[in-house]
């Protein structure tokens, strides 16, 4: 009994620290830079779909003032035409601005998107109370206040406060608006009133919230999936890129300088069957961390061919630099194993010159591991080779 209660608490305690652990990575990615990139994002796009939808409103004003079912204005002194021609000359302009960003994003900063997109808001929830002007006789007053104000409140997402301060604004300018037209508004109104702008402000809580666990999830599901997808390219052992990974690489490397090397442990079978297939794994865990610190880079990509070989396909090279950088690994690498019991030299074959098609670098790479064979008869530890299109040569004259 007692064993068990122990067995419980240890794996309730790690997972709180698991939990504890993910609430830590959450923070640290709310603070981040990615995640202000995905907000300034979202907040553009956001932003042209509230510009759009309050300059429609404005349009259909003006369509529906030039019918002939128009009405009087409820406040006469203030001419409607005015209202939707100012929604229209804040948000057409600020169309164009919010879609320049997307086309232009790297040139702004997030943060600059950002507050371009809050300062748009911010005069779009005065213009929501402004829109009342516009009110004809027998219709609501604050049905435009509304269209306008769930726009903004449903769109986009607001960092803590930035929203409360925009509903704050809106039921400001809708206050003062009713105060100054003189509009007496029964009890109920006011109450409705009240409680449409704390909906609105629960809705951008909740707003807030879906979007920062959204945003979340969708990294979390990237990183996964990213790193999935590496393992299933990688090979376990080594650490170089496996044979599926070189298949689905082949059409990167058509109609390029190429130079690929075949490279194998000299000795590596006495060393295997002598120390034991551990100490094996170990030599061939070398090699690949070998490769990958001393040869892999943005032009070279380094492959576990099967067994102790190794394949090194370069692009952009010229046979003479392929040849002396190989020369080069092969020197370092016995530099390094020197004074260890385990395979210390290299043998290399390799083959050079541009393929067009996947069939052509099939070929290029047996005729690498042809050369290789040539180097480990004529006694290990060399570097032998010769161009892609010397071997066809020597091919087409058999």
């Amino acid at each position: 009994m007692e064993e068990r209660k122990k067995t419980k608490d240890r794996a309730i305690k790690a997972l709180n620290q698991e939990l504890e652990g993910n609430e830590t990575a959450f923070r640290s990615y709310l603070n981040s830079d990615l995640f202000l990139q995905v907000v300034a994002t979202n907040n553009v796009w956001m932003g042209i779909a509230v510009s759009f939808l309050v300059s429609l409103i404005g349009c259909l004003g003006l369509f529906g003032l030039s019918s002939s079912f128009a009405g009087r204005p409820a406040i006469f002194y203030v001419p409607s035409e005015l209202v939707y021609y100012l929604l229209l000359l804040v948000n057409l302009p600020h169309l164009l601005l919010l879609y320049y960003f997307t086309q232009n994003a790297a040139k702004f900063q997030a943060i600059t998107r950002i507050r371009w997109c809050y300062a748009n808001l911010m005069v779009n929830a005065i213009l929501s109370g402004i829109t009342i002007y516009s009110t004809q006789i027998g219709s609501s007053f604050l049905f435009e206040t509304v269209l306008i104000m769930i726009a903004i409140c449903c769109l986009p997402y607001y960092h803590k406060w930035y929203g409360f301060f925009l509903v704050i604004l809106s039921f400001s300018s809708t206050t003062l608006v009713l105060m100054e037209a003189r509009i007496r508004l029964a009890w109920q109104d006011q109450y409705d009133i009240f409680l449409f702008y704390l909906i609105c402000q629960v809705i951008i809580i909740l707003r807030r919230r879906w979007f920062r666990q959204s945003s979340w999830y969708n990294y979390v599901v990237n990183e996964t999936s990213g790193q999935l997808f590496l393992r299933s390219r990688t090979d376990e052992l080594t650490g170089l890129a496996n044979r599926m990974a070189l298949r689905e690489d082949f059409p990167n490397y058509l109609r390029q300088n190429l130079g690929i090397a075949m490279v194998d442990l000299d000795d590596f079978k006495y060393f295997n069957d002598h120390y034991g297939h551990a100490y094996g794994d170990l030599v061939l865990q070398n090699l690949g961390q070998f490769l990958m610190d001393n040869v892999a880079n943005h032009h070279v990509h380094c492959y576990r061919y099967g067994g102790d070989e190794a394949l090194i396909i370069a692009t952009a090279t010229e046979e003479n630099d392929f040849v002396e950088q190989l020369l080069l690994v092969q020197w370092n690498y016995a530099r390094m194993n020197k004074n260890l019991e385990s395979p210390a030299t290299l043998s290399i074959g390799y083959c050079t010159g541009i393929v067009d098609s996947e069939e052509e670098l099939r070929k290029a790479i047996k005729q690498a591991d042809a050369s290789l064979y040539q180097a480990k008869k004529q006694g290990k530890n060399k570097v032998l080779g010769q161009t892609f299109q010397e071997q066809a040569e020597q091919e087409n004259n058999k």
